[in-house]
C-alpha cells in the first residue's frame, strides 16, 4: 500500500497573532488580575491571612490554576510551532502588551491608578518575564555563533563605526538625529541576533569608557542596547529583507526599547515624572523611527551594497 507522507498542518498565521499576541496576554494581564481584585485578593500576605475565608481562597486558587494552565498551554503551543514567523510576531505583541501592563503596575502610585493593579504585582511580573523568556528561547534555538576571524574583524570595525557615529549627528531645536544604529543593524543582518546583541552591549560599555556619560554608567541602557541588536538579527538575518520586516524591527526598538525601557531607566536615574520625560521622547522617537526605517531599508535593499556585504555574511551558511 502506498503510504501518504505526513504533511505538517499549517494554521492560519492570524490565529498565532491573535492567540499568542492578544488573547493570552489579555487573559493573563487583564482578565485574571481583574477577577482577583474583584475577589478581594490583595497580595500574597493578605491571601495567607484570610485562610478562614474559604470562598475567597477557593476562588483565588481557581484563578491561579487557570493562570498557570494558560502559561503551560502557551509553552506547548509555541514549542510546537517555534520556527513560524507568526509565532515570533505573536510573542513580540504579547511582550509589548504584558510589558505595558507591568509598566502601568510599577507606575500605579504615580499615575493614581487603583483597582486591579493593587495586589497583582507578581502576576504582571511573571507574565512579562514569561514572554521575555519565550522570546529568548526562540532566539537561542534558531541562532548559531558562526564567526571566523574575518567575521570578528568586521564586527569590530562596525562596533567602532557605531561608537563614532553616536558622537556626531544632526542637531535641531527639537530632535537630534544620529546614525549609530546603522552598524548595529548591519551586524544583525550579517551575523544574527546574538552577535548583534553582544556587539551592541559591548559598544555601549566601550562608548562609556571612552567618552564617559552623564550620571555614570547604568546597566539598563546596556540591556536596551543588547535587545536592540538582538531584534535586528531576529527580524533581518537569514531572511528576505522586506519593508514589513524592517518596520517590525524599527517598531520593536521604538516602542519597547526606547519608549518603554529607556524611559524607565531615565525615570530611575532622574526621578522626574513620566509625564515630563515622555512627551519630548515621543517626538524624538517619531522622527528617528522614520530615519531608521529609511536608512536600514536602503542598505538592505540596495543591490550594489548588498552584493558587497553579503560576501561576509553567515546568512548563506
Amino acid at each position: 500500500m502506498n503510504e501518504i507522507p505526513n504533511r505538517p498542518t499549517e494554521s492560519n498565521p492570524k490565529w498565532d497573532y491573535a492567540l499568542i499576541g492578544i488573547i493570552a496576554p489579555l487573559l493573563l494581564s487583564l482578565v485574571i488580575p481583574f477577577l482577583r481584585a474583584g475577589n478581594g485578593t490583595n497580595g500574597a500576605h493578605y491571601f495567607v491571612d484570610q485562610y478562614e475565608n474559604w470562598k475567597m481562597v477557593l476562588m483565588d486558587s481557581v484563578y491561579l490554576f487557570v493562570f498557570t494552565g494558560i502559561l503551560l498551554s502557551m509553552v506547548i503551543y509555541v514549542y510546537r510551532r517555534l520556527k513560524r514567523e507568526s509565532v515570533l510576531i505573536g510573542l513580540l505583541l504579547g511582550f509589548l502588551l504584558t510589558g505595558a501592563a507591568y509598566f502601568l503596575f510599577l507606575q500605579n502610585e504615580i499615575l493614581g491608578l487603583e483597582g486591579m493593579f493593587s495586589g497583582n504585582g507578581i502576576i504582571y511580573g511573571i507574565v512579562f518575564l514569561f514572554y521575555g523568556w519565550m522570546l529568548l528561547y526562540r532566539a537561542l534555538s534558531l541562532s548559531k555563533w558562526d564567526l571566523d576571524t574575518r567575521g570578528i574583524a568586521i564586527v569590530g570595525i562596525l562596533m567602532a563605526m557605531s561608537i563614532a557615529l553616536g558622537r556626531i549627528g544632526i542637531t535641531t531645536p527639537v530632535v537630534r538625529i544620529t546614525f549609530s544604529f546603522l552598524p548595529t543593524a548591519l551586524i544583525g543582518i550579517l551575523f544574527g541576533p546574538w552577535v548583534a546583541g553582544v556587539a551592541a552591549a559591548l559598544g555601549d560599555i566601550l562608548s562609556f569608557i571612552i567618552g564617559g556619560g552623564v550620571g555614570g554608567f547604568f546597566p539598563g541602557f546596556t540591556l536596551s542596547a543588547f535587545l536592540g541588536g538582538v531584534s535586528f538579527g531576529v527580524f533581518l538575518h537569514k531572511k528576505k529583507v522586506t519593508k514589513k520586516r524592517v518596520l517590525m524591527a524599527v517598531a520593536f526598538n521604538t516602542l519597547f526599547v526606547n519608549l518603554t525601557l529607556n524611559t524607565l531607566w531615565i525615570y530611575i536615574l532622574t526621578q522626574n515624572p513620566i509625564a515630563v520625560i515622555l512627551p519630548p521622547r515621543l517626538i524624538q522617537n517619531a522622527v528617528m523611527s522614520l530615519v531608521r526605517f529609511l536608512s536600514i531599508w536602503f542598505i538592505s535593499s540596495n543591490k550594489q551594497l548588498r552584493r558587497v556585504y553579503m560576501k561576509y555574511s553567515t546568512a548563506k551558511s
